[in-house]
């Protein structure tokens, strides 16, 4: 009978213990999945303060295109409106990996956006990492690349399909 009232006390710690670490994780999801939404509506509007506060100092992003800005450089562009969404950043497909204090996040998103009056964005598929620091979630690096067989902005406009 003890033996038996000690496994039941084993599992139900085990199952509370599961409980919890399942929690915390969909927490971590959540949270990050929430700045994920901040960092699109930001640079969707040039919100140059907000992106600030969500990449670290040494954040890179590489373009579709094989560019790579510096988080100065890119923030820069956005603020002088060398760099200008139409419209809002969409995901799907978005799936969300936390490793202790990193997360990466992968998915598919639509955007147009002019650099230089050149049309970018389109059809991309993204990894983003992401690490907590100082109570928060922060960018550290974001790769993008074209989405195959999925006309881009400036395709569309040719009529063209790459």
């Amino acid at each position: 009978m003890r033996s038996r009232l000690a496994l039941s006390a084993l599992m139900v710690a085990a199952a509370t213990i599961a409980s919890q670490a399942q929690h915390a994780r969909d927490s971590a999801d959540r949270d990050v999945l929430a700045v994920e939404q901040q960092w699109n509506d930001a640079r969707a509007h040039a919100d140059v303060a907000a992106l600030d506060r969500l990449l670290v100092d040494d954040w890179t992003v590489t373009h579709a295109n094989g560019t790579t800005d510096s988080k100065a450089k890119y923030l820069a562009d956005l603020k002088a409106g060398s760099r200008k969404f139409a419209g809002a950043v969409t995901e799907h497909d978005v799936a969300v990996r936390v490793y202790g204090d990193t997360a990466v996040v992968s998915g598919s998103s639509n955007s147009t956006v002019q650099y230089n009056g050149q049309a970018q964005g389109g059809a991309l598929h993204f990894t983003r990492v992401y690490i907590q620091r100082s109570g928060g979630w922060k960018m550290i690096v974001s790769h993008a690349t074209t989405r195959p067989g999925v006309p881009t902005a400036r395709t569309e406009r040719r009529g063209v399909e790459e």
